[in-house]
């Protein structure tokens, strides 16, 4: 049903002066301070009603019972025609407290003795039990006239009439709206602010959740609540200490599988435990292989607790070098480390990227040397092998032990160029140049021809000289070579 557009504009308009967000401690004390006003409402109506209805009955029997106790007086008087003792009775009644006239009628209505307001005097407006009332010319206070006949055995001789002020009872009326009115609003008051401290109780284990969810969000799986209720809120706190448990399992987890593979194949392989399996894709990629020139004589001549060190610092180079360039570490294989890039993620620069590794790689290397040097160390240098194209990428091996790889002839190729380089050179294929947004960034030099098992023609190969971008590398070699803080 579509509403009409009176109805949708005021819902826009109310929507403007509306909060975006209401917490749900304003909710809950609106809600109660609502229902205490409701209840106190409803009861001081009652109260006041049954209070009203108290005063008027006892102002009737007043009124009817001066009346009756007028005309018991009057029958004497009357059957005795005294004119004077009845003046002088109905003038008394009239000058009492609260007593606005008296009047002695005879059989046929007139008036044989009468004091104060009657009821021809003033305008009647509605009935009052047995009475009158009505409302006095002159002050406009409102009045009320009661009758009751003069019997003397069967005869009626006339009535007497009583009229009495209804001031005090409305002024006692007022007074009770105004006693009950206040307290309602008191009731009120005081409901408001028990609800409103009774909202943000109730309220806090929800905050406490908001801020949970807020941590676990940011990445903190550390967090967890202390507190223990034995309620539901309790439980859904346990649960929630639970989740933030198995969030930080899987999180050192991760981070652990992450030193032996790549972050992204990490995460792929916790987001799909269940389909894990044997196989693999079709890629295009880029692979680099770097090596330690020499590396038998090197270990030969160090101790082996030197030459794990060593591994272990230019392997950390390499792997902070090509987290930089966008590249993941397949494997170290010996003094070999195998890097590839745009397998795990889609990257349409890989190539660029790859070169921009190996060059940062190279220029790393030479200032480590200059610094062995300067300390009496051998030198340490690299020859580096890259091939671009397609490969096939996934997880080999067997079904009880597999590993995430890439194989195929694009990454045969780029091992053979690594082992035609010279120490210090990065040799590529010619198919690496071939990509226009590489040919420009880079100098290269044409090195020589070499021939590949299972290929008819020889593979042309290029020695990378420079490429453009030495400031910005250098910059991001300074920043490698830091110090990692330590915690």
């Amino acid at each position: 049903m579509t509403p009409r557009p009176g109805t949708l504009q005021a819902r826009i308009g109310l929507d403007r002066w509306l909060p975006a967000h209401v917490p749900v401690a304003w909710k809950l004390a609106l809600t109660i301070a609502a229902l205490a006003v409701l209840v106190m409402g409803i009861l001081g109506a009652i109260l006041l009603a049954q209070h009203t209805q108290t005063l008027r009955a006892q102002a009737e029997g007043f009124g009817e019972t001066l009346a009756r106790q007028l005309a018991g007086t009057s029958v004497e008087l009357v059957l005795a025609e005294d004119q004077l003792a009845l003046a002088a009775l109905v003038n008394n009644l009239a000058q009492s407290d609260g007593i606005s006239g008296a009047t002695i009628l005879d059989a046929n209505g007139a008036a044989i003795a009468q004091a104060g307001a009657q009821p021809a005097q003033g305008q009647v407006s509605e009935p009052w039990g047995q009475g009158r009332r009505w409302l006095l010319a002159e002050s406009g206070e409102p009045v009320a006239s009661h009758r009751a006949p003069l019997r003397f055995q069967e005869l009626e001789l006339g009535q007497a009439v009583v009229t009495h002020s209804l001031a005090p009872l409305e002024a006692t009326t007022r007074r009770a709206v105004a006693l009950v009115t206040g307290a309602t609003l008191i009731m009120a008051l005081l409901a408001s602010l028990a609800a409103g401290i009774l909202g943000k109780r109730l309220s806090r284990p929800i905050d406490d959740l908001m801020d949970a969810s807020r941590a676990i969000g940011a990445g903190n799986y550390g967090f967890r609540f202390t507190e223990r209720r034995n309620d539901e809120i309790g439980h859904l706190m346990e649960s929630f200490n639970h989740l933030a448990r198995g969030l930080l399992e899987k999180s050192q987890v991760e981070a652990a599988l992450s030193r032996y593979v790549s972050p992204g194949v990490a995460r792929q392989i916790l987001s799909n435990l269940e389909q894990i399996q044997l196989g693999g894709r079709h890629v295009e990629g880029t692979v680099l292989f770097a090596d330690i020139a020499g590396f038998t004589t090197l270990s030969e001549r160090l101790p082996p607790q030197q030459v794990a060190d060593l591994l272990n610092e230019y392997f950390g180079y390499i792997a902070r070098i090509a987290s930089d360039c966008h590249g993941t570490i397949d494997k170290f294989i010996g003094d070999c480390a195998m890097v590839i890039f745009g397998v795990t993620e889609a990257d349409p620069r890989h190539r660029l990227h790859a070169l921009n590794c190996a060059v940062m790689l190279q220029r790393l290397v030479t200032r480590l040397n200059n610094t062995r040097e300067a300390h009496g160390l051998p030198r340490v240098e690299f020859r580096m092998g890259l091939n671009s194209g397609e490969m096939l990428a996934g997880n080999l091996g067997a079904s009880d032990r597999m590993q995430y790889t890439v194989v195929g002839d694009t990454v045969n190729l780029a091992s053979r160029l690594m082992g035609t380089a010279e120490p210090g050179e990065i040799v590529v294929s010619q198919e690496m140049l071939r990509d226009p947004g590489v040919a420009r960034y880079v100098e290269s030099r044409r090195s020589h021809e070499i021939r590949v098992r299972g290929r008819e023609t020889p593979v042309t190969t290029y020695r990378i000289e420079a490429i453009h971008a030495k400031a910005d590398l250098d910059a991001r070699i300074d920043a490698i070579l830091e110090p990692e803080p330590q915690n």
